[in-house]
């Protein structure tokens, strides 16, 4: 008990935000303005327990298109796309099934080409063999 209390705290240190009129990458990158948080935390609040996926799909496209690259859309976030799109397809019935099985093929192609600068990791590969298993 004595080594865990006496063990350095980690610790990060963060940039100082720069004024609303500089921009800079790495400003952006650590503090991403509010109405792309705004947009983050819709598509995750209708990603929840599938809530509105489409809604969430359609917002997820449009910051793809629009800050494609941008270091915002990671991994973790296109997981969680391909882990609502399988639980959509779960969950329809007929052709619904089918368009989300598509979808969630789709979003890994694009991951799996690189072209959007986000590439697949173990989670998305475990997510895939899930898709492929059912």
């Amino acid at each position: 008990m004595q080594g865990f209390l006496r063990r350095r705290t980690p610790y990060t240190i963060l940039p100082t935000p720069l004024p609303d009129d500089t921009h800079s990458p790495l400003n952006a990158f650590w503090f991403p303005d509010s109405p792309t948080q705004d947009l983050l935390a819709v598509m995750d609040a209708c990603l929840h327990n599938l809530y509105d996926v489409p809604r969430a799909k359609q917002v997820f496209e449009g910051l793809r298109r629009d800050r494609a690259g941008d270091p915002i859309l990671e991994g973790r976030l296109y997981n969680s796309f391909l882990e609502s799109f399988l639980g959509m397809a779960e969950r329809e019935e007929g052709g619904g099934r089918e368009r989300w099985v598509e979808e969630v093929v789709s979003l890994w192609r694009v991951m799996e080409s690189g072209e959007e600068k986000v590439g697949p990791s173990g989670s998305t590969y475990a997510i895939m063999m899930r898709v492929w298993q059912k």
